[in-house]
C-alpha cells in the first residue's frame, strides 16, 4: 500500500486552491486527528466536534457544502493517520510544531486540542499521551496547560 500524501491532505482544509482559509485550520485538524486517533479508532462524535470547533471559531463558514468538505478532509486525514500510524503521528506533530511558532495560532490550536480531548467523552491513556505530545509540539509550558 502506498504511503499517504499528507501535504495534499492538509491542503484540503485550506479550501479552494489551498488559500481560502487561514492555515490555523490545519493545526486544529492536526490536533484533533492526533487526539482522535490515539485510541486507534475515531468516533463520529470526534468528527462532529472538529466541525463544531472550526465553525464556532469562525475559521470556516457554516454552510452545508463547507461542512461536507471539512468532514471529507477530516476523514481522509484520519484514514491516513490510522493506516500509517508512526508517519501519521510524526506528520501531525510536525504541523503542530510549525504552527506553534506563532503565539496566536498556538493558543487557538491548544484550545482546540482541549476540545478534542472531550469529544468522545472518554479520556484514556493514549489521549493523555497525545495531549502531552501536542503541548510539547506547540511549545505550551506545562504549567499553562492545566
Amino acid at each position: 500500500m502506498a504511503e499517504p500524501e499528507f501535504s495534499a491532505l492538509w491542503l484540503a482544509f485550506r479550501g479552494k486552491d489551498g488559500r481560502e482559509r487561514d492555515r490555523v485550520i490545519v493545526g486544529v485538524a492536526a490536533a484533533f486527528v492526533h487526539v482522535a486517533a490515539a485510541d486507534g479508532r475515531v468516533d463520529d462524535s470526534e468528527t462532529q466536534r472538529f466541525v463544531d470547533v472550526v465553525r464556532g471559531s469562525r475559521l470556516v463558514s457554516g454552510d452545508d457544502a463547507t461542512t461536507a468538505e471539512l468532514v471529507r478532509a477530516f476523514r481522509a486525514v484520519v484514514t491516513a493517520r490510522l493506516s500509517a500510524p508512526e508517519r501519521g503521528r510524526a506528520e501531525c506533530l510536525r504541523v503542530l510544531a510549525e504552527l506553534g511558532l506563532d503565539s496566536v495560532r498556538r493558543d487557538m490550536i491548544w484550545s482546540a486540542a482541549q476540545a478534542a480531548l472531550l469529544a468522545d467523552a472518554q479520556l484514556g491513556d493514549g489521549e493523555r499521551r497525545a495531549q502531552d505530545e501536542i503541548r510539547q509540539a506547540l511549545g505550551v509550558r506545562a504549567a499553562a496547560s492545566r
